[in-house]
């Protein structure tokens, strides 16, 4: 928890605050889902009175005159997003009007932009001690926080942001993210619930709620915020994602199929989810579909882990019996995870195995069958289909052994027992065969008409020689 495919960054203030929304502002929105960043700030220019008597300043500070042409060369070139530009203009300002509140929101928002939080901190924090109330940048301030995982500082210059505004849900928002990161969901999930009742139409709230109930298993309560999350925000490939998962949880393929491949219209790299629509469909028999989704996912990467294994399960179930070969091989090539072993290998190898014996290539697939439980001793599968391409290689007296393990296994289906015993059969164990053929014909009651139809002939003749 929280699960992988989160991308939301923490809503930053925009520069230069008026009183009132220009006519041509923009909101700007986090992640496509719905949270608008604060207006930005005026710069403002404490010039003094005309005719006031100034101290002289120190050398570094430029004079008054420049500090107009200072300010104006800073907001065009936030204007322009170049915050490179726009550093040294604001540091200028800072130092020759350090009492300039908006000069130093700006220059840490500048910072911000360039990704230098730590000097962003100290200058969100110059603007705080001359404006305190400035609400804009106690949001900033815990933002830069966030990004240098300062979370209890975060969490502090949150709460008071909170307190200045009770009712903006940006600061419950924020405070429920900063929250999260510290792992506390239980009051992440109660900030972001406020958020979502200042605020019903903020969609990132829901979608917050939805990660947080997907990560604790609440899948019916995931779903429902994931879904309020989509219909504010409809172009939103997240709250997609977040559906399908929710989705699965709920046991619904069908419907989570069709949510991945939404997400995946937005986000066609994104190789793993592509992977797991391709698992759905297998799963359902959409065997087609998910041979389209891997070839994707190959041609992209083809050292991706596991798209070589999976083509070879997908080739495998539509009998393209040389192209599943091939993978398996491939997959087999692989650098192995070392995590993932000794099952993971063993299973590739009683996989190609298994396609091996379906190409009539019975030596091929005994050495396969026989890695696998080198590597698994308890692999069943394995275990039934080395016996079974011993028996097709006419290797009777090597098979019986490990069919009669098979046969004593609860529940062993009537084919081991006609295997058994035509087995017996040609190694004219004659009793055997008979009581192993009449076991089958009991098991079997109709389910296996040809081969009952031989057993029941067998029977006839087995009698009638061990009477003799």
């Amino acid at each position: 928890m929280p699960p992988t495919w989160r991308e939301t960054e923490e809503p930053v203030a925009r520069r230069r605050v008026p009183a009132e929304r220009p006519a041509n502002f923009r909101p700007f929105f986090l992640r496509g889902l719905g949270i608008a960043l604060l207006p930005p700030f005026v710069l403002a220019i404490a010039l003094p009175p005309l005719g006031a008597q100034t101290e002289t300043p120190p050398a570094p500070r430029p004079p008054v005159a420049d500090i107009p042409s200072l300010l104006q060369a800073a907001e065009q070139a936030l204007d322009r997003k170049d915050y490179v530009a726009a550093v040294p203009p604001l540091k200028k300002a800072a130092k020759a009007q350090p009492d300039n509140a908006a000069v130093w929101f700006n220059l840490g928002y500048a910072y911000s932009e360039l990704g230098h939080y730590s000097d962003a901190v100290t200058a969100y924090q110059k603007a705080l001690e001359l404006q305190p109330d400035l609400f804009d940048a106690r949001l900033n301030l815990a933002a830069a926080l966030l990004k240098l995982d300062r979370y209890p500082e975060a969490q502090g210059e949150l709460a008071k942001a909170v307190k200045l505004k009770p009712d903006d849900p940006r600061a419950h928002f924020q405070l429920g993210r900063a929250l999260a990161l510290e792992k506390n969901f239980d009051g992440a999930e109660k900030e972001f619930e406020e958020a979502a009742r200042v605020d019903p139409k903020l969609a990132a709230a829901h979608f917050e709620l939805g990660e947080i109930r997907l990560g604790e298993k609440r899948f019916e309560e995931a779903n429902a915020e994931f879904e309020k999350a989509l219909a504010l925000e409809p172009k939103s490939s997240q709250s997609q994602l977040g559906l399908a998962l929710a989705l699965e949880g709920l046991g619904k393929p069908e419907e989570a199929a069709a949510r991945y491949a939404a997400y995946l219209t937005a986000n066609p790299g994104d190789l793993d989810r592509r992977m797991r629509l391709a698992q759905i469909d297998m799963g359902l028999g959409n065997n087609q579909e998910a041979r389209e989704q891997l070839e994707i996912v190959y041609a992209k990467n083809p050292k991706l882990p596991g798209v070589a294994a999976m083509l070879g399960d997908v080739d495998a179930l539509l009998k393209r019996l040389r192209e599943a070969e091939r993978f398996y091989r491939e997959a087999l090539g692989a650098t192995p995870d070392v995590s993932d072993l000794p099952g993971r290998q063993a299973g590739l190898h009683r996989a190609l195995a298994q396609t091996l014996l379906d190409e009539e290539k019975f030596p091929d697939a005994e050495t396969e069958f026989r890695a696998a439980l080198k590597l698994d001793a308890k692999n069943y599968e394995a275990f039934k289909g080395l016996a079974t391409s011993l028996y097709l290689e006419k290797r009777y007296a090597e098979a019986v052994p490990m069919f009669e393990t098979e046969s004593r296994q609860p529940g062993a289906p009537a084919l081991t027992f006609f295997v058994l015993a035509s087995c017996y059969d040609h190694l004219h164990i004659l009793p055997r065969a008979l009581a192993a053929y009449e076991k089958f014909l009991d098991l079997s009651n109709g389910k296996n008409p040809d081969p009952e139809w031989q057993a029941r002939q067998r029977v006839k003749l087995l009698r009638r020689e061990l009477r003799k």
